[in-house]
């Protein structure tokens, strides 16, 4: 177990947390939630005896073992990716180098009892930490974190950060610790890795401290959360969708009991008014100052941030068709990544682009981005668009010397001050902030400020790799809200699977140098996907796709309007076969009675058929 005692931690400019205690208990997973710079990573470097609290102590049992996953880059050796997988376990390598050691020994004196006993001793040893089939194991778990087969024994160094991470993270699942300490885990991992590390963790006996933005992730793997925010400490008991909802209910609950606590303080200051002069109600009067004194006053949850909301300049209605992609083929020397790709891109459209690492997703981006030239074939970009391409080292091209609001108005094009300061401040850079230098924000903070110095111009194309890296929850919710009233097109990577289902309504599959299309967002996708599959019949997911075709969005709309003129002549008829029923002059006429009942039953099905079909198209144009 590890034991939280009453730890705090400060900086000049703000408390962390203070008095903080806690148990976690081998089985509880953790999600550290809370804005960048709110404590996150501090309290994990603590729990890991990097950091030491100001007040206050960690202990941490003999038995206890600890993996842990920073977010740092992990340098490179020359080993292969297996063996430093396996490295992981180096009295494994060890016991092995004795064995093989000892065997070579007994091949020239087969009869040396010494070496038989020794090498026995050996093998219970193996046995003992399961070595016979800690490669496979190895192996297993590489394949899940997207390793193929000829990956594991190339060499270690020769691959980027983020597959280094991966490996790292191998070596860490591997050894299963009584505990895992997980820093933004899913910044190193595809969709695919990140489907897979969740089931992992979800099935997770031990004890897992995790900081995480993603959403989704949180749900599947976690079941606590810890929120820090603003100095204070708050346990939930559930995945991320209940610390949402519980949250939402402390709130309104903090809110009334604020409240009541309000109206009794300002009861209580009146009657100290009113009777202050008073010698007759003097007992009354220190009673009741007394009581305000002592008086435990209730603060209100901190909810300010959720009505922020980032105003993306606008483009102009640009054309139909924004960008034409024909019989493209793309190689990089005898890879070929696309082979005679034909795509069209339309206005509205905002389209995710899924697949395996490697498939070819940043290519067609950068391609789209004019970073990269296609093979062969011809990109046309409709008559004057305009596109913006967000890249993640894009934050490296940042001025480090330049202010937060330098960046801005060196590109802002005769903005006003308040209007600077206004559109910073809706990407959550404060009055006091804005004069920062770039060099010591934070990466989230670095990310914020290039998606605001790339969107301060109007485009008809936006062109993201990865736009909610880096970024915190409330941070990657403006963003989804930003994205989601943008009228122009949008193509998008992104792991983020909340960020793809609440902004994007076009899928792109990228496999086997072709492409796919799905009409809808990621889990739209991931339905139609498991359709495919024998013997699998689920629901739709509750996000119903906007159909992206131009002919059929015009169609379902002229229909829309078809249905509106009906239901305007269906119920001027209704009215009127109501006025003629009220009419007492027919009441003896039975036939003409069932004949206009007759009518005005037709006419109420019908109406209620038209609104049904009205209601559907609504959810697809």
């Amino acid at each position: 177990m590890i034991h939280i005692e009453s730890i705090g931690k400060q900086f000049p400019e703000k408390v962390l947390f203070s008095n903080f205690s806690l148990k976690i208990k081998e089985g509880m997973r953790l999600g550290l939630v809370g804005s960048n710079g709110s404590g996150k990573t501090t309290l994990l470097k603590i729990l890991l005896n990097i950091e030491s609290p100001d007040t206050g102590r960690v202990d941490i049992g003999k038995s206890v073992s600890i993996g842990y996953l920073p977010q740092e880059i992990i340098a490179g050796t020359k080993r292969n990716v297996l063996q430093e997988t396996l490295a992981a376990y180096p009295e494994i390598t060890k016991i092995e180098q004795k064995l093989h050691a000892t065997n070579n020994k007994l091949s020239i004196e087969p009869n040396n009892t010494k070496l038989l006993s020794e090498l026995s001793i050996l093998q219970n040893k193996f046995d003992q930490i399961n070595g016979w089939d800690i490669e496979k194991q190895a192996k297993s778990i590489l394949s899940g974190l997207g390793f193929s087969k000829d990956e594991f024994y190339q060499p270690f160094n020769t691959f980027s950060g983020g597959w280094r991470m991966r490996c790292y993270l191998a070596g860490i699942l591997l050894k299963q610790p009584n505990y895992l300490f997980l820093d933004e885990p899913t910044n190193h991992l595809d969709l695919h890795a990140i489907l897979w590390m969740e089931n992992f963790l979800s099935k997770w006996k031990g004890g897992l401290v995790m900081i995480s933005h993603d959403r989704s992730f949180l749900d599947k793997s976690i079941n606590n959360i810890l929120e820090l925010r603003k100095g204070e400490t708050t346990l939930y008991l559930g995945n991320y969708s209940y610390y949402i909802k519980e949250r939402k209910e402390r709130i309104q609950h903090r809110k009334k009991v604020y409240n009541n606590q309000q109206k009794m303080i300002t009861e209580k200051e009146k009657f100290i008014e009113r009777f202050r002069a008073k010698n007759t109600k003097s007992k009354q009067v220190q009673s009741r100052i007394k009581q305000l004194e002592k008086l435990n006053r209730v603060e209100l949850l901190d909810d300010s941030k959720k009505n922020i909301s980032i105003r993306i300049p606008q483009p102009n209605r640009g054309p139909l068709k924004v960008v034409d992609l024909i019989n493209i083929n793309k190689k990089y020397n005898e890879n070929s990544v696309y082979n005679n790709l034909n795509l069209i891109i339309e206005r509205n459209q905002k389209i995710a682009l899924v697949g395996a690492n490697g498939s070819g997703k940043s290519t067609l981006l950068k391609m789209l981005a004019s970073v990269e030239k296609p093979t062969d074939g011809n990109i046309i970009f409709g008559p004057n668009v305009v596109a913006h391409y967000f890249a993640q080292h894009q934050l490296e091209s940042l001025d480090s010397n330049a202010t937060i609001y330098d960046t801005i108005i060196s590109i802002s094009k005769g903005w006003t001050e308040t209007q600077i300061r206004t559109y910073l401040g809706s990407f959550l850079f404060n009055n006091e902030s804005i004069n920062k230098k770039v060099k010591v924000l934070s990466g989230g903070e670095k990310s914020r400020l290039a998606l605001a110095r790339m969107l301060v111009d109007p485009s008809h194309l936006l062109l993201l790799d990865e736009p909610t890296n880096h970024l915190d929850i409330e941070s990657r919710d403006i963003i989804e809200h930003a994205l989601q009233s943008y009228k122009g097109t949008l193509v998008c990577i992104s792991h983020d699977r909340h960020f793809l289902n609440a902004v994007t309504n076009l899928t792109i599959e990228i496999d086997n140098n072709t492409i796919k299309p799905y009409a809808g967002n990621y889990d739209y996708y991931i339905w139609k996907k498991d359709q495919n599959q024998p013997q699998k019949e689920t629901d739709p997911p509750s996000i119903v796709p906007k159909n992206n075709n131009y002919k059929e969005r015009k169609a379902r709309r002229n229909e829309y309007q078809r249905i509106g003129k009906r239901l305007s002549v269906v119920e001027k008829e209704l009215k009127n076969i109501s006025m003629e029923l009220k009419n007492k002059k027919i009441h003896s006429d039975y036939e003409k009675l069932q004949s206009l009942q007759n009518v005005q039953n037709e006419l109420e099905n019908e109406y209620l058929d038209l609104i049904e079909k009205q209601e559907k198209i609504e959810k697809l144009i």
